[in-house]
C-alpha cells in the first residue's frame, strides 16, 4: 500500500479479459496493531489470555513474508478458490513480466495438469523497448566511435517514437505472428533508411512517406528523423532480442493491463498511499472501487439501501451525473485526435527537456561532484 517494497498492505485483483469486469480481489496485510501492542504485555496475565482467546477472528495479520511476495501469494489464493467459489477456471494469465507471479501460480497447479497460458501485456512489452534503448545509450558507443545520443542520433525523443511505433506494430497485427514480426522489423529498417540506402521493403504505404512519394512518383529526401547506420547497427541486437517469436507470440490478442491500472488508480484515490491505513480501511476502499468500476457510481445506492439508508434526490443526481461524465471523458480520451494531441505534447516536452539537458550538462551524479 505504501510506496516501495516495504508495503504493509497489498491488493491483488483479477479482471476478465473479454468483459473488463473485476472478478475477484484479495487484500493482504503484514501488520496488526493489536498484536504489536499485546506482544509487549505480560503473556501470563488474565487480560492477555482474554485478548488471545477473542483475537483470532479480528486479527489483520493475513500474510507473512516479503512485501514483494504479496502479489504472488494473493494471486495464488484467487486461482486456488476459483472453482469452489465461482465454478470457473482462469485459463489465461496476462502479466507484466515484472514479478514471478505466473511461475508461483503454475507451481501450485490449481487446476491439476491444466496449463495456464501466459500472455504479455502489450504496453509493458512496449516499455521494454524504451528501457533497453536508454540503457544502451548510456553504456555503448556507436561504430563511428561517437556516443549514441546527441543531435541527429538516438535522443530520448527518438527512443520514445521507436517505442510507440513498436507498440503500434504489435496492436495492428495482433492476429498473426508472421505479420507482427514483419511489422516490428519494418520499424527498424524504416528508421535505418537513408537516401543512399532506402530500406523500406517491409514498410506499408499507409504510414511510410517514402512509399507514398514513390507511388505518386515524387522525389523524397530522408530527413533528420531517420538515424545513421552506425547507430542502428548497435541497436540491432537489442531489437532482435525484442522481436523473438517466443516473446511476440505472447502478445497475440493485443491484451493490455489498462483496466487494471485504472482500477488501481481508483483504489488508491480512495485510500492514498501517502498515508498509513489498516486492513479494514484498505478492504473498504477496494470494495467501493470495484463497485464503481464494474457498475458505476449508481451501484453505491444499493449499498446504502442495504444499510437501511434511502438515497435522497441529490445523492441520486450526483451518482447519475458522475457516471455520465465518466463515460464522456473516456470517449473523449479514446478519440484519435485527442491521442495525437497527447503524443505531440509528449514529444514537445521530451525535445525541450533534452535540449535543456544538453545545454546545462549533467547537473546530478551520485558522488560525482
Amino acid at each position: 500500500m505504501t510506496r516501495g517494497h516495504s508495503s504493509k498492505q497489498g491488493v491483488v485483483t483479477t479482471i476478465g479479459m473479454q468483459k473488463g469486469k473485476v472478478l475477484d480481489t484479495e487484500t493482504k496485510s503484514k501488520s496488526c496493531k493489536s498484536c504489536d501492542y499485546w506482544k509487549k504485555q505480560d503473556p501470563n496475565s488474565e487480560k492477555f489470555r482474554l485478548w488471545q482467546a477473542n483475537h483470532a477472528q479480528e486479527c489483520t495479520l493475513t500474510y507473512e513474508g516479503s512485501s514483494g511476495g504479496m502479489e504472488a501469494a494473493g494471486t495464488c489464493d484467487i486461482f486456488n478458490r476459483s472453482i469452489a467459489q465461482y465454478r470457473l477456471r482462469y485459463t489465461g494469465f496476462v502479466g507484466d513480466g515484472d514479478t514471478n507471479t505466473y511461475k508461483k501460480v503454475c507451481d501450485q497447479k490449481p487446476y491439476g495438469d491444466k496449463v495456464i497460458e501466459k500472455m504479455e501485456c502489450v504496453g509493458h512489452v512496449q516499455k521494454r523497448v524504451g528501457t533497453r534503448l536508454r540503457k544502451l545509450k548510456q553504456t555503448t558507443k556507436a561504430q563511428d566511435k561517437k556516443g549514441l545520443g546527441g543531435k541527429g542520433r538516438l535522443t530520448d525523443k527518438q527512443i520514445d517514437k521507436m517505442q510507440a511505433y513498436f507498440g503500434n506494430a504489435i496492436r495492428a497485427h495482433s492476429y498473426d505472428i508472421v505479420s507482427m514480426r514483419k511489422a516490428v522489423w519494418a520499424v527498424f529498417f524504416h528508421k535505418k533508411s537513408s537516401d543512399e540506402d532506402p530500406t523500406h521493403s517491409f514498410c506499408d504505404a499507409s504510414w511510410c512517406p517514402y512509399l507514398k512519394a514513390e507511388q505518386e512518383r515524387k522525389p523524397y529526401t530522408h530527413s533528420s528523423s531517420y538515424l545513421p547506420s552506425a547507430v542502428m547497427d548497435v541497436v540491432k541486437p537489442v531489437w532482435k532480442d525484442l522481436c523473438k517469436t517466443e516473446l511476440l507470440s505472447k502478445c497475440l490478442g493485443g491484451f493490455t493491463q489498462n483496466q487494471n491500472e485504472s482500477l488501481n488508480n481508483m483504489i488508491w484515490m480512495l485510500c492514498p498511499k501517502k498515508k498509513t491505513h489498516g486492513l479494514k480501511v484498505v478492504e473498504t476502499a477496494v470494495a467501493v472501487a470495484v463497485s464503481v468500476f464494474n457498475d458505476g457510481c449508481t451501484s453505491l445506492m444499493a449499498v446504502l439501501r442495504k444499510m437501511d439508508i434511502e438515497p435522497g434526490h441529490f445523492c441520486r443526481l450526483y451518482c447519475a451525473q458522475t457516471d455520465v461524465f465518466r463515460i464522456q471523458n473516456a470517449q473523449r480520451q479514446a478519440k484519435l485526435a485527442t491521442k495525437e494531441i497527447r503524443k505531440a505534447r509528449r514529444q514537445l516536452r521530451l525535445g525541450i527537456e533534452e535540449h535543456q539537458a544538453a545545454r546545462e550538462g549533467h547537473p546530478y551524479e551520485a558522488g560525482g561532484f
